[in-house]
């Protein structure tokens, strides 16, 4: 009877552990399933916002129309440049890359501006520095007296190009520079960390300027602040004395 007692026991005690570790291994499953899923859900996401901030980067050669009839931006032109020219009217284009007449690339940009009869303008700027006194200078005239539509392009489209469209959204539609700031987006792979973010830097020290002083954003002002109070810690003495002989940039 005690045997059999304790065979009876020990299979009660079987079938428990049995249960247990069905409910247990049932448990790891539904846990599992749930990290796939959540796993899955997140690579979605990830693509889906890889998609929208790299479509025209990677696809457009980062072509967009910022001011329709007015204003566009890209990365370096290629064989599309005729066209953007016709179905867009284009009469400016302004380089912030520069070049070289043995580069292919730039060889081809200039070839199509002659052929095409639009007003070229070419400012070498870096996209890791703070921009020049003198840049930011002719920067601000040439936006406003340059012949519309315009098309701003450097390397990539995403950093100089950016700085160039929010300088036109201060300067010809006066926007205040909080909001002209939206020309340096990441969805044109603006991504302002390791250099790009310091071509902000005197939009920021601007708008702070001015709210410090109680002001409300003029062109005006904002060349005025440029010319006397922005610092680049870049220029030498006699470039700094010779800005605003400077200051005029004519299409080449």
């Amino acid at each position: 009877m005690a045997i059999a007692h304790r065979n009876a026991k020990t299979r009660v005690a079987t079938a428990g552990t049995w249960l247990d570790a069905q409910q247990a291994s049932k448990y790891v499953r539904k846990r599992n399933h749930r990290r796939v899923l959540r796993l899955g859900i997140i690579l979605t996401v990830l693509v889906v916002f890889a998609v929208t901030i790299g479509y025209k980067p990677l696809f457009q050669n980062n072509f967009a129309e910022v001011v329709p009839g007015r204003l566009y931006r890209s990365a370096q032109p290629d064989d599309r440049l005729v066209k953007w020219i016709e179905d867009h009217n284009i009469r400016s284009v302004l380089n912030l890359r520069g070049g070289k007449p043995s580069y292919a690339w730039y060889d081809q940009e200039l070839k199509t501006i002659r052929e095409t009869g639009v007003d070229y303008y070419e400012l070498p700027m870096s996209a890791q520095l703070r921009p020049q006194k003198r840049e930011l200078l002719q920067l601000i005239d040439l936006l406003g007296r340059a012949r519309y539509p315009m098309l701003i392009h450097c390397k990539s489209g995403a950093d100089r190009t950016g700085l160039g469209v929010t300088l036109y959204h201060m300067i010809v539609q006066k926007e205040p520079p909080e909001k002209a700031l939206g020309g340096f987006t990441v969805y044109h792979a603006h991504i302002p960390l390791l250099g790009p973010e310091k071509l902000q830097q005197p939009i920021r020290e601007y708008a702070s300027w001015i709210s410090s002083h109680q002001m409300i954003h003029t062109p005006e002002r904002f060349r005025d602040w440029v010319e006397k109070e922005y610092m680049d810690g870049r220029e030498t003495p006699a470039e700094r004395a010779s800005t605003g002989s400077k200051s005029i940039l004519d299409p080449l």
